[in-house]
């Protein structure tokens, strides 16, 4: 089985991923590790202030970064790589001869690191969503359902591109709350992005959760769960949202498997 250890090498705050399992996915980096480990280790990372971000992978993330060098730098540098993606997780079991492992959907590891951030104690900040009315709803779903979570900062930038005074406010209001586990759902590569290039000025421990925002905030329906399930979770999505995400499934997802075969055919397959 090939294994590789990127992690330790480009990223200099990760001490505790470091030397971490992972496989190369068409140049991206997927930690091969145990959901509730990596939560668990999301939450001590927030709770000693350490900062650092994780990136909830899927296909179509794979794809940006094999296409692009200088997204895919940032993504394979994250504390960890994780995924949400049936597809990508079967890819990886068919690529590297290995047993599947069930995903979760994002909305739901969303909710997981919520309920261990309120038993602990630790405050949290929303930093997307498609407007300010998306994140209220968002927050009154959170704390409702998790009572003793402290939602320290949420805030919802505009799309376009911030100016150097939104960006350093944006900072500030994080810096000043408290908040030290923050969820980011701006969408991807945006979120990823804003991930890698903050995670120093903020110093806290971030995830990009991206459409999870919607659908804890019951904007958007979620799929059920035996969707997820089957690996139709883009299907569900795109008959939803067929304008919108329309060319990224019917594009993203056929090129993906192309470079997949294409991989398998150049390389052979791998073996544990």
């Amino acid at each position: 089985m090939q294994l590789t250890q990127q992690a330790s090498k480009v990223h200099p705050i990760t001490s505790k991923s470091e030397h971490l399992p992972s496989h190369d996915m068409l140049g991206m980096r997927l930690d091969d590790l145990d959901l509730a480990s990596v939560l668990e280790r999301i939450v001590e990372m927030a709770d000693a202030g350490q900062p650092g971000y994780c990136c909830l992978t899927n296909v179509h993330q794979c794809v940006l970064v094999h296409d692009d060098p200088k997204f895919g730098a940032k993504v394979n540098a994250a504390t960890f790589v994780i995924s949400d993606s049936v597809i990508l997780e079967r890819a990886r079991a068919t690529r590297y001869g290995l047993s599947y492992k069930s995903t979760q959907r994002g909305a739901d590891i969303m909710h997981r690191l919520c309920a261990q951030a309120a038993a602990r104690g630790i405050k949290i900040a929303l930093i997307g969503g498609k407007n300010n009315r998306t994140l209220e709803k968002l927050k009154i779903n959170l704390t409702t359902i998790h009572p003793k979570l402290e939602i320290a900062c949420a805030l919802s930038p505009p799309f376009r591109q911030l100016s150097a005074d939104e960006d350093a406010n944006i900072i500030n209001a994080i810096s000043n709350s408290g908040a030290r586990l923050i969820f980011v759902g701006l969408g991807c590569p945006k979120q990823e992005n804003w991930m890698a290039d903050h995670t120093q000025q903020i110093g806290a421990m971030m995830i990009g959760v991206g459409a999870a925002f919607d659908f804890n905030a019951g904007v958007i329906e979620p799929s059920p769960q035996w969707v997820h399930a089957a690996g139709l979770e883009w299907l569900y999505r795109l008959l939803r949202e067929p304008r919108r995400l329309g060319k990224r499934y019917l594009t993203t997802s056929p090129r993906f498997l192309w470079l997949l075969a294409l991989d398998i055919i150049r390389n052979g397959s791998k073996s544990s």
